[in-house]
């Protein structure tokens, strides 16, 4: 009976493992996680080099259901070897995913690259493609999780007589994502882009125990614009539709941003928006930039009639970019924000 238990835990472990990555963990600020996005993105902005900061914590309210953050940096590369209208990218993200309280682990680290190809002399129209390479390792911590056999009228207060050959249950793999995006602007004040990506290209197993699940591939469409709505003020829009397995999302809205300088080099910009999830949750942004530093907060707040307890899932997220200009750079010309 006791052999019948352990074999019934690890079954339902494995399960476990799959179902909660049938779906990759995602941010509502998509906008503001560019390489998780797009591997074109790699090097889409305007300046030498990016470092991007990112924090999730969805379902704190259950034990801390999902934490989520990643940290990437990328920048323009062999500038003397590239012809004068092109342009080539590497970017370096690492990303770590915790589920239960830490439970379930999942940490990556990905080496992305792109090749930006201007369509015209004034750089009005871009084509970037970009691909990305992935090493990570999954692992279930057995002292963290408490079992049937330790539950009591008191709560889990028993020792379980489960046990694991070890400690924690690994599991690594290497994936490969690619990507394509398009940008084209009418004047320096105005950008249109649109860019697709599919993710796991090379669906990974994920089973501790079972071979047979893998990681179905993640396609990605995104679009997004920003134009002058006044002097000062900027209208800025983004989409995102995502596709995995039988999961579908579509995240949609836009931000409205005042600009205000006392010097060229010297400049703050501030933001408010709101961004909505298909029949899930809507998304208040604030943000505020200030010389090369972009900060971010959005709230999740959930409005699903599907879920009994919406009011619980509450998210919230913050995001922190920083870039390195150079004299020849000017600030918001033909990079997109959203």
């Amino acid at each position: 009976m006791i052999m019948l238990n352990r074999f019934f835990l690890l079954f339902i472990l494995t399960v476990f493992v799959y179902t909660t990555n049938a779906q990759d963990p995602h941010f509502s600020q998509f906008f503001s996680s560019p390489l998780t996005l797009n591997p074109a993105n790699t090097g889409n902005f305007t300046g030498h080099f990016r470092a991007v900061g990112n924090y999730r914590n969805q379902w704190p309210t259950f034990a801390d259901a999902y934490t989520t953050s990643t940290l990437s940096i990328d920048g323009s590369v062999f500038k003397k070897l590239t012809p004068s209208n092109d342009k080539i990218s590497v970017g370096l993200m690492m990303h770590s995913d915790k589920s239960g309280n830490g439970i379930l682990k999942e940490n990556f680290i990905a080496l992305s690259i792109s090749y930006a190809k201007r369509l015209d002399d004034k750089g009005r129209h871009t084509i970037i493609t970009g691909f990305q390479g992935a090493f990570s390792k999954m692992s279930f911590d057995e002292t963290k999780a408490d079992f049937e056999d330790e539950l009591t009228a008191s709560g889990f207060t028993l020792r379980s007589s489960e046990y694991f050959l070890t400690k924690k249950l690994g599991k690594s793999s290497v994936d490969m994502s690619a990507g394509i995006l398009y940008k084209a602007s009418t004047t320096d004040k105005n950008l249109f882009y649109f860019g697709t990506s599919i993710y796991h290209l090379m669906k990974p197993k994920i089973g501790f125990i079972d071979k047979n699940y893998f990681i179905e591939p993640r396609i990605n469409l995104q679009a997004g614009s920003y134009f002058p709505i006044g002097y000062f003020t900027t209208l800025h829009s983004s989409v995102q539709f995502q596709h995995q397995s039988r999961y579908n999302e579509i995240i949609l809205g836009s931000a409205i941003s005042y600009f205000y300088s006392t010097h060229p080099s010297n400049y703050y910009e501030f933001y408010a928006g709101l961004w909505l999830r298909n029949k899930d949750a809507i998304i208040p942004y604030i943000g505020i930039e200030w010389n090369n530093v972009r900060a971010g907060f959005s709230y999740d707040v959930n409005y699903s009639k599907t879920k009994p307890l919406s009011r619980l899932y509450q998210s919230s997220e913050f995001s922190l970019l920083y870039i390195i200009r150079g004299e020849d750079d000017v600030n918001g010309a033909q990079c997109a924000k959203f």
